[in-house]
């Protein structure tokens, strides 16, 4: 039996009830147990109570469509008839829908109303370019592989993004950080940005999405993966399907004249991160942090060239001008320190 603290903090039908093929007899066990009629109409069987039937009608609801949901599982029906399960770590709500962060993979249930840029995504994706072998194996590990799709008995549309367990979501880092990554930390985060968008400007596409919820950082490996956000993706020069509000206000206004794939979009999306991760979105007061060294702020503060090996290449003299000799610097982070703290948010 939960204690009245441990049923009033759940959010899951799957939290409190053990299967959706039991609910409705565990939910009569529990109405006779907590109903207020029984327990002298107390203030905390009134809370447990309205608690229990919360999460009923929110399981019933889920049962209609084939869905079961606790902390940390999903389990999803498809109209091909299977059953699709997640044990994951977080989820987030997005634009188009939501995204569930699991060990080795993360799942994406996009709204039926986004079936072009879900379609667009999955083309995008079946389609990357490469110079040869040696790139392909290089430059595939920080780009998505589809492990599977399908469409649930209420129209979602799924799509099932292979993950490696060492990659964390930029987002959930930064939140870990209170909004402020250690300079030295940014820095190769955004290195890892530059070695990406290299690849996207030579294989001429425009991502149009690159931000802390698109982007998949590795701390081992001081590394990341951009698994995210290819909804918007299109051929450099190509009409733009879309973006977020958060990528249309970096935006350059030739671009948004031409309203066209660029990779110069791209790369104002970098510079916005680095802001971000340094805990100052419009970078107006980053000069009062002492410790970020002033060719940096000025690097994030600035304006992007039209070429991304130029970027990368003027990057590169930034950090040194910043930090001198690279070095590799730890990044103390595991999955249950990162989770532990985050979804607590």
């Amino acid at each position: 039996m939960f204690t009245v603290n441990e049923i009033l903090t759940m959010k899951e039908p799957g939290d409190l009830f053990s299967d959706s093929r039991t609910i409705k007899e565990e939910y009569h066990k529990l109405t006779k147990y907590w109903h207020p009629d029984f327990n002298f109409n107390s203030k905390e069987s009134q809370d447990v109570m309205a608690k229990v039937n919360e999460l009923y009608f929110k399981g019933l609801d889920l049962m209609k469509n084939g869905t079961w949901k606790a902390d940390g599982f999903i389990r999803i029906s498809g109209k091909d008839n299977k059953v699709y399960e997640l044990k994951y770590h977080i989820f987030h709500n997005f634009e188009l829908g939501a995204m569930y962060i699991g060990n080795t993979a993360v799942l994406y249930l996009i709204d039926e109303n986004n079936k072009d840029l879900y379609e667009n995504a999955i083309k995008i994706i079946d389609n990357f370019t490469y110079a040869d072998s040696g790139m392909k194996e290089e430059v595939s590990k920080y780009l998505p592989k589809i492990l599977g799709r399908f469409e649930t008995k209420d129209n979602k549309l799924g799509i099932v993004i292979q993950k490696t367990s060492d990659l964390f979501l930029l987002k959930d880092v930064l939140d870990y950080f209170d909004g402020n990554i250690p300079e030295k930390h940014a820095a190769w985060i955004l290195s890892s940005l530059y070695n990406l968008v290299c690849y996207l400007d030579y294989a001429e596409l425009s991502h149009n999405s690159i931000s802390l919820k698109n982007y998949f950082v590795s701390p081992e490996g001081h590394s990341g993966a951009l698994l995210g956000g290819w909804w918007y993706a299109v051929p450099q020069g190509e009409k733009m399907l879309g973006v977020t509000e958060e990528t249309y206000s970096i935006m350059p206004p030739k671009v948004k004249n031409t309203k066209v794939g660029d990779i110069s979009t791209d790369l104002e999306s970098i510079r916005l991160i680095g802001r971000k991760l340094l805990g100052d979105k419009n970078g107006t007061n980053l000069n009062s942090k002492s410790f970020i060294p002033i060719p940096m702020i000025n690097w994030v503060r600035g304006v992007s060239s039209s070429k991304a090996v130029e970027d990368y290449e003027n990057w590169m003299k930034c950090l040194y001008d910043s930090f001198g000799e690279r070095k590799f610097t730890i990044m103390n982070l595991n999955d249950t320190q990162l989770y532990e703290k985050v979804k607590k948010f």
